[in-house]
């Protein structure tokens, strides 16, 4: 009879003392993961099966969407980056038997070594999406006794096994991407993803020693979860620790609409500027009703929930007052828990990171404040020691390709970064 998340909670003290050692690594230094970015495109959100929406096609990373993007990886190369963060659609890694899954596996390996010819390291990211439900990251996490958990734990194993014989240094596994538990308190989101992280790091451990795996916090792998993780379990394990920064959302994510209260965005509230003062907020209000009166497609009713929905957007962009000492502050959280468990800031990268932009059909942030938060972040990133990763490079949305020319990286954005070290 499976266990309720409280009888676990109340065991897993106990039945993690008894976990066995550790194997050391501390007389390796981690590897340098400083300047980079991420690819979501080549191994995420598998094709499935006509008919079936639960069903991974035996090749689920042939589409055109899933090509090698290989002029804009030697650009990027070029430009002075020296990682890529590789996103993974777990579903088929764990779905997938046999010869299949070894064609994935082997496909996984030949996109490393794509990487690798242009000198750029790899951290292979285990990023659940909601493409197919059940293998979310909260259905992973439902049950750590049941057999989604037990499937993906042993995924986690198979992939450290094949990484472990990629060269030497150059690549890192990243246990999983933003780890959410359904209707938990963040204490609970804390004590769960923790126990969960510990058993997933040693099946990567007994799998390969010396493999750099890369560790998150909970509830979405922020600052809030980050300086909540103890790390003490993984002192003498060849380990990275990394946490995501979109702060504000109203301006990272300006021109999306998540439809959801813990995400504040929408299409309509575009145009906020970085700082938050740079633009008087009568101007910002002026234009955003400008919108919402042009938009035809709203009745009455809506175009009043939509008022009140972006006003609240906009009252707290404003009153979070958002600037570089804000993200100042918010670093100076991630040093203190550094310093505070022996853990050396090298060892730290901004996991993910970005602003959207604006491109055809898509409206997000003007590039003059889009520069301003990247370099910001990025530059702060860089004097409190971490490394950073944006989010991603390729894409519509956040991409840092040129508009007219998506085969290079845009130089007025690569100016703006922090890209020495």
């Amino acid at each position: 009879m499976p266990l309720t998340r409280r009888q676990f909670l109340c065991s897993s003290a106990a039945a993690l003392a008894a976990l066995p050692a550790r194997a050391g690594a501390a007389a390796r230094p981690a590897p340098a993961f400083r300047l980079g970015g991420a690819i979501h495109s080549m191994m995420n959100w598998g094709a499935l099966q006509d008919g079936d929406p639960g069903r991974y096609l035996p090749r689920p990373f042939e589409t055109p969407r899933n090509a090698y993007p290989a002029a804009l990886m030697r650009d990027f190369a070029r430009s002075g980056f020296d990682f890529i963060r590789l996103t993974l659609d777990v579903g088929p890694f764990m779905q997938l038997q046999g010869a299949d899954r070894e064609a994935l596996e082997q496909k996984l390996i030949g996109n490393i070594r794509l990487f690798h010819d242009l000198g750029l390291a790899v951290i292979v990211d285990c990023h659940p999406v909601e493409q197919v439900p059940a293998y979310s990251a909260p259905s992973i996490l439902d049950d750590l006794e049941g057999p989604l958990f037990a499937d993906y734990t042993a995924m986690i194993g198979r992939l450290a096994t094949l990484l472990a014989g990629v060269q030497s240094g150059y690549v890192a596994l990243e246990l999983m991407n933003e780890p959410v538990i359904r209707e938990a308190s963040h204490r609970t989101q804390v004590k769960v993803w923790g126990a969960a992280q510990l058993v997933l790091h040693d099946a990567a451990r007994r799998a390969a020693a010396d493999l750099p795996l890369l560790l998150t916090g909970a509830s979405y792998g922020g600052i809030s979860g980050l300086r909540d993780l103890d790390p003490s379990p993984f002192t003498d394990s060849n380990t990275l620790f990394s946490f995501h920064y979109y702060m504000p959302i109203s301006f990272t994510h300006q021109g999306i609409d998540f439809g959801t209260v813990d995400a504040p965005a929408s299409p309509y509230v575009v145009d906020l500027p970085y700082p938050y003062d740079a633009v008087p907020a009568k101007e910002i209000e002026a234009a955003i009703e400008a919108r919402i009166a042009a938009d035809t497609a709203l009745d009455p009713i809506g175009r009043v929930a939509t008022r009140n929905h972006t006003q609240n957007i906009l009252e707290g962009f404003l009153s979070d007052a958002w600037n570089r000492e804000r993200i100042v502050s918010d670093f100076a959280e991630v040093e203190a828990w550094a310093d505070r468990s022996g853990v050396a800031r090298h060892r730290i990268i901004v996991g993910e990171c970005g602003v959207t932009r604006r491109a055809a059909g898509f409206t997000g942030a003007d590039d003059l404040y889009r520069k301003r938060w990247l370099s910001d972040v990025t530059h702060l990133a860089q004097a409190a020691g971490f490394g950073w990763a944006l989010w991603e490079i390729n894409s519509r949305e956040m991409g840092i390709n040129r508009v007219d020319d998506r085969d290079r990286v845009d130089p007025d954005i690569v100016a703006a970064l922090a890209m020495s070290d």
